[in-house]
């Protein structure tokens, strides 16, 4: 029993004290460690015999079960870590620091250092530790342990293939251990870095997809500005045109020309938009500011609608880009527009909702369905009836939902056929207070 769960040490004296006790209290003479008979030294050292061999199998059953015991919680540490990998989503470098802090809390390292062979890029628990950036270098180039110190470094190998090194403090590892930790983590690079080839080859292909629907949007679009413009300069070369026709094919032309330069304004919004091709020049700006930037930029398309601006008491400024937020509430304000008869009222209201500034623009036009409103914010996407009759290329209301999030804000549409619609768009606010 004691072989069972104590030393082999602790094992033999009992044995040796169990020994003694027969002698001492089963043997004649009753009471004494003597032997009369020669045949009870037969029985003592059988006894003692087989109490020794009962002692070493059961500590060799003891051994085997610790290791059983470890290889079981060494498996069931791998299966954590291989959950861990599969449950990340592997964008960024989330999953290199997953690794770093996964094992740490796992194995029980007071530090961890990873080195990525693909990218160069080093992660690490504590920046000032010491595992080093060429020891981790050295072992992912020529893939073998060492010992440096306290530090325990390991190239991780899938195959043949080398994907970096890992380094670790604290805690000893078996070499059976360590490789398989190597294989673990080279599994979970190995992911990543096929994760980030199909990110990129998914964003090139949405590129190429952008590309074709921009230009087909586009040519679409630049058909009508393009015919009234020719035609307004065939009828200027004519001498029967009169001074009044005159002026107004020039205005006919000066409006066209408008048109296109706001395609080819939003066609460039989008696109660097889409390319994450801006710095945003975060500053307050009054509610105010914004609303009334965005209605002189429609110029005369918006005298066509009454236009009712409403600033909550205490409405914060924004804390954005002027120029992108202008243009955002402008998309919405261009879209109130479109979809309202003229003469119908457009509301543009300001208020603060849980801390950030909300801005709202609501028409009394016709509504949008449910699968609008979901589909609403796509790039390019036009409800059926807005291709029969109103112009646009459907960029205005993705331009302001990239914007919007941009900004660490967001949007969203109510709306009932019928009834008009309400596009709120919300922005951080401002801490400083601006007086409207």
């Amino acid at each position: 029993m004691i072989g069972a769960y104590r030393a082999r040490t602790e094992a033999i004296a009992a044995s040796l004290t169990a020994t003694l006790c027969l002698d001492y209290f089963f043997i004649p003479p009753i009471g004494k460690i003597t032997i009369a008979d020669p045949q009870d030294w037969l029985v003592l050292t059988g006894f003692l015999a087989v109490s020794l061999i009962a002692t070493n199998l059961s500590a060799v059953l003891r051994r085997q079960r610790d290791e059983m015991a470890l290889r079981q919680s060494d498996s069931e540490k791998l299966h954590a870590l291989n959950r861990a990998i599969l449950l990340s989503n592997g964008s960024g470098h989330s999953l290199q620091r997953l690794l770093v802090n996964k094992c740490i809390e796992l194995f029980g390292f007071e530090e961890a250092a990873l080195f990525e062979s693909s990218s160069g890029e080093y992660y690490r628990s504590n920046p000032d530790g010491p595992i080093g950036e060429a020891d981790l270098r050295r072992v992912a180039r020529y893939g073998s342990i060492e010992k440096e110190g306290r530090a325990t470094i390991f190239p991780i190998t899938l195959g043949n293939k080398i994907y970096g090194s890992f380094g670790f403090t604290g805690s000893a590892l078996s070499v059976g251990l360590v490789q398989s930790l190597g294989s673990t983590i080279a599994i979970g690079l190995a992911q990543a870095q096929t994760q980030q080839v199909a990110n990129r080859a998914d964003a090139v292909r949405r590129s190429e997809e952008l590309k074709s629907i921009m230009i087909d949007a586009l040519a679409h679009e630049l058909k009508t500005p393009l015919t009234a413009i020719e035609a307004a300069a065939d009828m200027l070369h004519s001498s029967r045109v009169s001074a009044d026709q005159r002026d107004d094919l020039i205005s006919v032309v000066q409006q066209e020309a408008q048109r296109l330069r706001r395609l080819m304004n939003e066609a460039i919004h989008l696109a660097r938009i889409e390319a994450k091709r801006f710095k945003l020049e975060r500053q307050p700006v009054p509610a105010e500011t914004i609303i009334r930037g965005a209605i002189e930029s429609l110029g005369q398309q918006a005298h066509a609608h009454p236009i009712n601006i409403e600033i909550a008491l205490g409405a914060p400024a924004a804390l954005a880009d002027p120029e992108l937020v202008t243009q955002l509430v402008k998309q919405l304000l261009d879209n109130a527009l479109k979809y309202s008869q003229a003469g119908k009222p457009i509301t543009i209201s300001a208020s603060e909702e849980n801390g950030m500034l909300s801005i709202a623009v609501r028409d009394e036009g016709q509504g949008l369905t449910e699968l609008e409103q979901s589909r609403v914010f796509e790039k390019f996407y036009r409800a059926r009836r807005d291709k029969e009759g109103i112009q646009g290329t459907g960029m205005g209301l993705a331009i302001a939902r990239e914007i919007a999030e941009a900004h660490g804000g967001s949007i969203l549409v109510e709306s009932q056929v019928g009834q008009g619609s309400r596009f709120t768009v919300t922005l951080p606010a401002a801490r400083i207070p601006i007086s409207q």
